[in-house]
This record gives C-alpha cells, sequence and structure tokens, in this order.
C-alpha cells in the first residue's frame, strides 16, 4: 500500500500545480518592483499563439514591399538565366512565348476540349526512318495523351529502317521534289505523290489488286493499335476506288487534297489497301490516330537543303492542313549545305527565307520552330573536327529565324558545341554514326527526348506569363504596396 501512494505522489503533484497555474491565469498575477514587471501567467499562451497564427490571412503575410521585391527580382534572376542558356529554345519577339504561342494554346485547349494537337516535322536524312520524331511524339503523347504514328507515305525508301510501323506495298510510280514531276500530278505534303497502275475495267471485288500497301502496328506503346485511319488523296476524275480491309470506297472528291475517314469501331491490326482505278490519281498517305492527343508527322526527304519544299503548292500545303489541322511546324535542314570550303551562306538564307514565306502563306497563324544543323566533323590532318562552316550557318539559320519572327533551337549549342559530334561518335556511348554526321538509335532518342524537354521548358514559361505577368503584378495587382 505505501508503495502504491509512492508511486502516485508526482502525479497528483503535476495536477495540482496545473490546476493552480489554470486558476492563476485568470487573475493579473503580474507583480512590478521598481523597474521591473512579471509576466502574467498564462501557461495556454503557445497554443493560442499558434492558433492565432494559422488565422493570419496569407496577403497579410506576402503583401509588402520587401518581400514582393525579392520575390519579382528572383523570378526575373530565373528568366535571365534560362535566356542565356544557348540550348533553349530561344524566340524572337518581344514577348519570349510568342513564336509558339499558336502550339502552346492549342495545348491547353486540349486539356479543356477534346481536340487533336498536330505537329509537322519537315527535314532531311537525319529524321529519315522516324527518328528523333518518334521519340519527341512518345513524349508528347505521355504527358497530354494520344496513340497512333501519324501520316506515313504510301512507299518510303527507309520502310525496312523504320521502328514505329511495319510498312510494305508494291505496284507504284512515284514522283518527288528531285524529278520531273507531271503537269498533271501534284506533289504532296510528304514532297512525294504516288500514282496506282490503272485498269480499263474496275472490279472492287478483287483484293489483290496490282497497286497495294499494307501497315501494321508494331508492340511498341502508344503505336500498337490502328484507331481512326485517313486516306489523303488528289483530285479524282474517274471511276476510282480504294478496297481497305475488304470494305471498298469510292475516292471521288474534286479538292486538291482530299480525306477519306475510316472510323473503326474498335481497334485495327492492320491497314490493307488495294486500288482499283481507270484514271491517274494521285495518292500521298495514310494517318493512324486516336480521336484525341498529339501527333507529330515526320517528313523527311534526303539530300533536302530546305529550300526544294517550295516544289509543294501552296494549294496542296493549305488543304492538307484543313484535313489534318496543324498547330506547329518544325524545320530541320542544313546538314546537305555544309561544307569547309563554304564561308558565305548568303545565298541560302535568301532561299531559306521564301521557303518560311512559302509555309506561312500555307499554314497561316501557325507555330514555326527553325532547327539548326547539328555538329558535323570532317577529316583534317589524320583526326576529326567540327566542319568550319557549321558554326556560320548556325549563326545564319538564327538570323533567318529572327527575321521572320520564329523560335529557334540550335542543335549545334544543344549537342555541345563545336567537338561535339567527335565525343557523341568516340564516347563511352556511342551516339552518332562513323560518318561523323548522322545520329544512331541512341543518339536520335536524346535530341528527340532533349527537344521535349525544351518545349516543355518554353511551354512551362508560356503559362506562367499568362497567369503571372511579372508586370500586370506589379502594375495592377500589388502596384499600391510597391508605391507605399
Amino acid at each position: 500500500m505505501k508503495q502504491q501512494n509512492k508511486n502516485i505522489q508526482p502525479f497528483v503533484m503535476v495536477i495540482t500545480v496545473a490546476m493552480v497555474l489554470l486558476v492563476s491565469s485568470q487573475f493579473k498575477t503580474s507583480v512590478k518592483v521598481m523597474d521591473f514587471e512579471t509576466k502574467k501567467i498564462n501557461p495556454l499562451s503557445d497554443i493560442i499563439l499558434r492558433e492565432k497564427a494559422k488565422k493570419v490571412p496569407l496577403p497579410e503575410i506576402i503583401l509588402n514591399k520587401t518581400t514582393l521585391k525579392k520575390i519579382i527580382e528572383k523570378e526575373k534572376q530565373v528568366i535571365a538565366l534560362h535566356e542565356l542558356d544557348s540550348s533553349n529554345i530561344e524566340n524572337t519577339e518581344t514577348d519570349s512565348s510568342s513564336a509558339l504561342t499558336h502550339f502552346f494554346y492549342a495545348l491547353n485547349e486540349m486539356k479543356k476540349h477534346k481536340r487533336k494537337v498536330r505537329i509537322a516535322y519537315f527535314g532531311d536524312s537525319m529524321i529519315e526512318g522516324d527518328l528523333i520524331t518518334q521519340d519527341l511524339r512518345d513524349c508528347m503523347q505521355d504527358s497530354f495523351g494520344g496513340a497512333g504514328v501519324g501520316y506515313v507515305p504510301i512507299t518510303s525508301i527507309v520502310a525496312n529502317f523504320r521502328t514505329s510501323i511495319i510498312h510494305t506495298f508494291s505496284g507504284w510510280t512515284t514522283y518527288n521534289l528531285v524529278n520531273n514531276t507531271p503537269t498533271n500530278h501534284k506533289l504532296g505534303i510528304s514532297g512525294y505523290c504516288f500514282v496506282p497502275n490503272t485498269f480499263t475495267k474496275v472490279d472492287t471485288t478483287n483484293a489483290n489488286s496490282s497497286s497495294w500497301v499494307r501497315y501494321a502496328p508494331v508492340n511498341r506503346k502508344h503505336v500498337d493499335k490502328f484507331y481512326e485511319t485517313k486516306l489523303l488523296y488528289g483530285k479524282s476524275e474517274g471511276e476510282n476506288y480504294v478496297v481497305i480491309n475488304g470494305k471498298h470506297y469510292k475516292l471521288d472528291e474534286k479538292n486538291t487534297v482530299n480525306q477519306l475517314v475510316i472510323n473503326s469501331e474498335g481497334a485495327n491490326k492492320t491497314i490493307n489497301a488495294n486500288f482499283q482505278c481507270n484514271t491517274p490519281i494521285d495518292i500521298y498517305g495514310f494517318s493512324m490516330e486516336s480521336d484525341s492527343g498529339v501527333f507529330v508527322d515526320n517528313f523527311s526527304f534526303r539530300g533536302n537543303s530546305g529550300m526544294p519544299i517550295c516544289k509543294v503548292p501552296q494549294s496542296v500545303y493549305s488543304e492538307t492542313n484543313n484535313c489534318l489541322g496543324y498547330d506547329l511546324i518544325i524545320l530541320e535542314y542544313g546538314l546537305n549545305v555544309v561544307s569547309p570550303h563554304v564561308t558565305d551562306f548568303s545565298w541560302y538564307e535568301n532561299g531559306m527565307n521564301n521557303t518560311i514565306k512559302h509555309i506561312q502563306e500555307s499554314f497561316p497563324g501557325v507555330s514555326i520552330l527553325l532547327i539548326s544543323v547539328g555538329d558535323k566533323s570532317f577529316r583534317k590532318d589524320g583526326t576529326y573536327e567540327t566542319d568550319p562552316s557549321v558554326p556560320l550557318l548556325v549563326s545564319t539559320q538564327k538570323r533567318i529565324a529572327k527575321e521572320n519572327k520564329l523560335a529557334f533551337w540550335s542543335l549545334y549549342d544543344a549537342m555541345g558545341g563545336s567537338g561535339s559530334m567527335v565525343k557523341w561518335v568516340e564516347g563511352d556511348t556511342t551516339f552518332a554514326n562513323k560518318d561523323y554526321t548522322h545520329f544512331n538509335y541512341k543518339g536520335a532518342h536524346k535530341v528527340g527526348k532533349l527537344l521535349y524537354s525544351k518545349l516543355m521548358c518554353q511551354y512551362s514559361d508560356y503559362n506562367k506569363k499568362q497567369n503571372h505577368r511579372l508586370d500586370e503584378i506589379t502594375e495592377k495587382s500589388f502596384g499600391t504596396v510597391l508605391n507605399k
């Protein structure tokens, strides 16, 4: 019994002291002796103060001149550092996001409403076989949704090299940018047109025509099924049909570019298209896509400097745009004009200015991003080094972008500048081929993801400026605070 009383004594003492303090806190217990005054007993002061602090409105904490100026200065420093980085996408307007505003606005609208956002990526052999573009597409669809490889031509010289779709074909006459195209045919958006063989008598029950194309998906995320299929073709003047997966469709539209949309009830595993035509007709390609999301169309053309794409009529570009609806056009050229002996690119600047004007008039209001040539090495005195014309061309391309108010990305700087191609070829991880010019799969994957990250960095800046413009914060929202 004595032991139990001994154990309970400390508890009784704590309770007793607490009760005395609580009772004392209800009276004025402070005592003043000369200039010294004891504090009032208030054992709950910490709890009460914390509770009051929670109820202080946030604006009362941040709306003061010193704090706000620090926030603004920090934001300005971040923006300044971002703009000084030569590996970032540059914009040539006063508003650093204005060159890509249409594209970014489309991405924001897609979040609110079910719609498609589309990118046309024009380039030379650097993007052949869907290199770079397949990685950009994959990243965009990961972030914003969508499924499908997008536009694929009827035939392709790199069909066996491409890994984003299985593509076979037979029985076509092909015209392109570098050969003479008859006046009764028009090149399509890819710089090609394909003409099927003709028959005196059309038999739509014949599943094995002499002109056919087959597409099959690959076992890879976003491109493993065909949901909605579109066929793009030119003006039809006769009894022309296509049999797709056993169903026949008449091609009878009269526009420069027309589309046939095949909506399947479920996802298709393959597209088998056989053409039965009794008059010549331009067939351009198929697009495999879902009903919403982001799509990236690869328009590669080996040996193209960028200037020949003016051979595609504006009517073809604009009517293709009516069918597919582009929000961003990317132009990546220059690989085929660099040479150690070239020191003046004024001729190229003039030619590309005409090309860009042609594109701008064909796709009014669409955002355009110009990507510079990457680093390219040549052999000198037994070792490889950067072609001296590469930085000259990059400067020219940057000036072209500025003159035409385009967004600009220096792939040369993003790779690491002078000598970077040697590192990409001879480093511990090989990112480029032994020609010291083209990326391999790993290098293209790296560039595609890097381009995506730079676009998203600009997209983030765009949204910040839409919602938190520093000048509006200073002049409107908190102008009175800063002027006090």
